[in-house]
């Protein structure tokens, strides 16, 4: 499973093949561009605040506020108990 980004209307979606690019909701076609494998990390970009679960450190291509994504790992919160 792939995460795809659409940066045009900013919709993430996981799929194993390359989404439909009809029916973008501001027009015309989406713009989807392959972030990489899901996994569990969690990482958010800094400029438009995008959460993505990855294997790895997603691809930082066509973000939606301009120019590339700027990723910052998520630390998960420890499990009470552990």
């Amino acid at each position: 499973m792939k995460n795809y980004y659409c940066s045009k209307c900013g919709t993430l979606l996981g799929s194993s093949v390359m989404p439909s690019p009809y029916n973008c909701p501001p027009g015309g076609r989406h713009q989807w561009t392959n972030l990489g494998e899901s996994g569990q990390n969690s990482y958010q970009c800094k400029k438009c605040g995008l959460l993505v679960k990855s294997k790895d450190i997603p691809h930082s291509f066509n973000c939606v506020a301009e120019g590339n994504h700027h990723w910052v790992k998520i630390q998960s919160e420890p499990n009470p108990g552990s």
